[in-house]
């Protein structure tokens, strides 16, 4: 079972001698077919230009060249990329979208950078998990290249409407809610809500990979009571219909804050209100609560009128026995 979960069906693929691929769609001609064994491309028809290494022992190929300027390890089942420092090793080929763990391996560490939604990640970890699109790079101030690029979704998600095919790859079959589709062989789109199966090829080694994704482009149905439609609001502001995955960030008067109690928010002032669902999708609302009378500012003028009234009879009760006197 593959580390990088794709939903990690790997299935090899009819593999002909020396690793080649047979496909019903290709349009070679058939003095190619001939005189042809390895990879093609299923578009052009013309061989992918991988190339293989065995070992010299066995025979059995242990490492093919792919189109991509990677190198496969049919053993540790990695692509590396090489660069001018280093390498990087890894569990998923460039371009790929994957549902779960990737692992990684990095030599040249130094001049190896790693980002996460752009966001450089100080410690290359061994493996990561997380949703996010993820880049190497490597270079130094005055010069920065990518090397390779992997995204990691949520099974279900509503942050993809295509997926193009890594370099080297090519769409075998689709299917939504079990129906399947007619595609092309460079991407899928991927508007359409349901449930995906989408089974593609990587052509330099004939192995299929299998995405499987739930994908929700519904933003999550929520309302805000209480606001006028000026957004504005003269009381509490309560947020209707949360699902409870659903996360919800507040800031208030430019700050982080949280939802209250019951999903209201009272305090007067500005607020920025974000509902993110568990596929990825989000609503923003941003609405003013005026100064109003609450309990707690009703307490809060009574406590100050109270001391303001025991003031004046502290302050009249002086007099009078100063007068006395």
């Amino acid at each position: 079972m593959r580390k990088a979960i794709i939903t990690f069906g790997i299935i090899l693929a009819g593999v002909c001698s020396a690793g080649s691929i047979s496909l019903a769609r290709t349009t070679a001609g058939p003095d190619m077919r001939d005189s042809y064994s390895g990879p093609i491309d299923p578009i052009t028809g013309e061989p992918t230009g991988s190339s293989e290494d065995t070992d010299e022992d066995t025979g059995e190929v242990v490492e093919v060249r792919c189109t991509d300027g990677s190198v496969y390890n049919r053993a540790s089942d990695t692509y590396t990329y090489t660069f001018e420092t280093g390498k990087v090793e890894c569990s998923v080929a460039n371009g790929m979208i994957v549902t779960g763990e990737v692992e990684i391996k990095v030599d040249g560490v130094s001049t190896v950078s790693f980002y996460k939604n752009g966001n450089k990640i100080d410690k290359i970890p061994n493996s990561v998990t997380e949703p996010g699109n993820y880049v190497f790079t490597y270079g130094d101030a005055n010069h920065t290249a990518q090397v390779m690029s992997f995204q990691i979704i949520n099974k279900k998600t509503g942050l993809l409407n295509q997926y193009i095919m890594p370099e080297g790859f090519y769409v075998d079959t689709v299917e939504i809610d079990g129906i399947e589709q007619n595609v092309g062989y460079s991407s899928v789109d991927m508007t359409q809500e349901g449930f995906y199966e989408i089974n593609y090829i990587n052509g330099s080694i004939n192995m299929e990979y299998t995405l499987k994704v739930t994908v929700d482009h519904t933003p999550p149905q929520v309302t805000f009571k209480g606001l006028d439609k000026n957004n504005k609001a003269k009381g509490p502001v309560t947020i209707k219909g949360l699902e409870d995955e659903d996360i919800v960030t507040v800031k208030f008067n430019g700050a982080k804050s949280s939802l209250g109690m019951n999903n209201k928010l009272t305090e007067s002032g500005k607020y920025t209100v974000t509902v993110t669902d568990e596929a990825g999708n989000s609503v923003e609302k941003r609405f003013t609560i005026l100064i109003y009378l609450n309990l707690s500012s009703t307490l809060f003028i009574a406590i100050i009128l109270a001391v303001i009234i025991g003031v004046c009879v502290a302050l009249y009760i002086t007099r009078k026995r100063l007068r006395v006197r």
